[in-house]
């Protein structure tokens, strides 16, 4: 009461004051906006929807898996011949060319022959010179052991006749001097038998000795004979040719190279393993398991084995070298040198699970559909596998149960509790054929 009484006598003070009206219009215009406040309806609120990522998945299947490995491989082979030459000669004729397959014996160069026949003929009147030699001591052996019999007798008629001597001597019927001569005469005898005991007796030494020289002349022999037939340079096994490095006309020493080649029926494939897949590997060689594999070339696929691996790292040092049989028809498509896409089936491992590439998230985390809810799971991925040319992981988790569904989409923003829709793509005729094929690789 008081208050309006105020303001009543404060309007007729001050009602003919200059800022009266526009305090008047002031006033009445807030409270117009009050009362259109008061008298506008409340909009309804409007609860905005979850938003639902719409996802694929991939249904776990039980069983044992074969990881698999995909490697580089490069074509060797370990029957690579560099063929030199063993003697100085000139190339008659140069029978293949480079890229050339030949057959085991086929004849590949000829070399002038002419001195090496020349050797060998000497070599040959060095062994015939020798064998009349032997054929001269043993004669000559003949000869000594019937001269001994006559040098024998004879010793015995000159000591008869030293003895006469020494009696007529003593009733002096002959002269000392005489007597000092059949005396001479009877150690000159016994001298030559001496002489030619002891020749018999040496036979054997001097024959032994001759013998010896005609193994050694012979052994030069067979040595010209051989280089007359290293004039012919051959095939050792059926191949292919590398390389030519003579030309005919040309001069070429010992030692030089003539040309290379590779066996087609020892090929082999080089790859690097990875250092941790290699104690695996050894353990299965041991065992005696084999490990098959296939590598790709233009012309299709080819059957691989493994058979051994280096006892050496790698010259790279993050490995260990690896070598791949290949069978002799498949050998015939490859070339020394090429490198090619190889893929090896390790040993079999129990309760694990194959999951496509996309489904990892991070380093080893997967994401299960849980009633429409994604569920993180933390896994241990084992290896690899290929299947209708697509990549796989192996993974294993205790939390992980056969028929769990795993998310394939890549998400941005991949969560625990994201709500997701479900809408896998229609199974064709083709994929309902390669989901019929056992989860395992198979060993090709």
């Amino acid at each position: 009461m008081r208050i309006s009484i105020k303001l009543k006598s404060l309007w007729q003070n001050r009602r003919h004051a200059p800022w009266a009206i526009p305090v008047i219009i002031i006033f009445i215009t807030l409270m117009l906006l009050l009362i259109f406040k008061s008298l506008q309806p409340e909009p309804a609120v409007k609860v905005k929807p979850e938003k639902i990522w719409t996802v694929q998945t991939h249904k776990l299947v039980a069983g044992e898996k074969t990881p698999q490995l995909e490697l580089f491989a490069q074509v060797e082979s370990p029957y690579t011949a560099k063929l030199t030459v063993s003697i100085n000669a000139d190339v008659k004729s140069l029978n293949v060319k480079e890229g050339q397959s030949v057959i085991k014996e086929q004849i590949l160069i000829l070399l002038d022959e002419s001195d090496v026949q020349l050797t060998l003929n000497h070599k040959l009147a060095d062994v015939a010179e020798l064998k009349a030699l032997i054929t001269s001591e043993k004669n000559r052996n003949k000869n000594d052991i019937a001269a001994l019999k006559l040098e024998q007798s004879l010793v015995a008629l000159a000591e008869k006749k030293l003895k006469r001597e020494e009696k007529t001597s003593k009733t002096n019927l002959t002269s000392q001097s005489s007597f000092d001569s059949q005396k001479q005469a009877l150690q000159n005898q016994k001298l030559a038998l001496k002489v030619r005991q002891l020749s018999i007796t040496n036979h054997p030494a001097r024959l032994a000795q001759l013998e010896a020289r005609l193994a050694h002349k012979r052994a030069l022999a067979q040595q010209a004979e051989k280089d007359l037939q290293r004039a012919t340079v051959k095939s050792p096994f059926a191949g292919i040719v590398l390389s030519t490095d003579v030309s005919p006309g040309e001069r070429v020493r010992p030692g030089e190279k003539l040309l290379t080649l590779y066996s087609t029926e020892n090929i082999e494939l080089r790859a690097q393993l990875p250092q941790k897949y290699v104690s695996i590997i050894k353990q299965a060689l041991q065992q005696q398991v084999t490990l098959r594999g296939s590598a790709t070339t233009s012309q299709g696929n080819i059957d691989i084995n493994l058979h051994r691996i280096s006892g050496a790292m790698a010259e790279t040092g993050l490995g260990v070298d690896a070598l791949f049989e290949v069978n002799n028809e498949a050998a015939r498509l490859l070339l020394i040198g090429e490198v090619l896409e190889a893929t090896l089936n390790l040993p079999e491992i129990a309760d694990v699970y194959s999951v496509p590439v996309s489904s990892i998230y991070g380093t080893n985390r997967l994401y299960r559909v849980n009633e429409s809810r994604l569920s993180a799971v933390n896994v241990e991925k084992l290896g690899g596998q290929i299947k209708q040319g697509k990549q796989f992981v192996l993974v294993r988790s205790a939390k992980l149960k056969p028929g769990d569904e795993i998310i394939t989409t890549q998400l941005p923003h991949a969560v625990s509790g994201l709500k997701v829709e479900v809408r896998n793509a229609p199974v064709t005729e083709h994929d309902a054929s390669a989901s019929s094929l056992p989860d395992r690789a198979e060993h090709r």
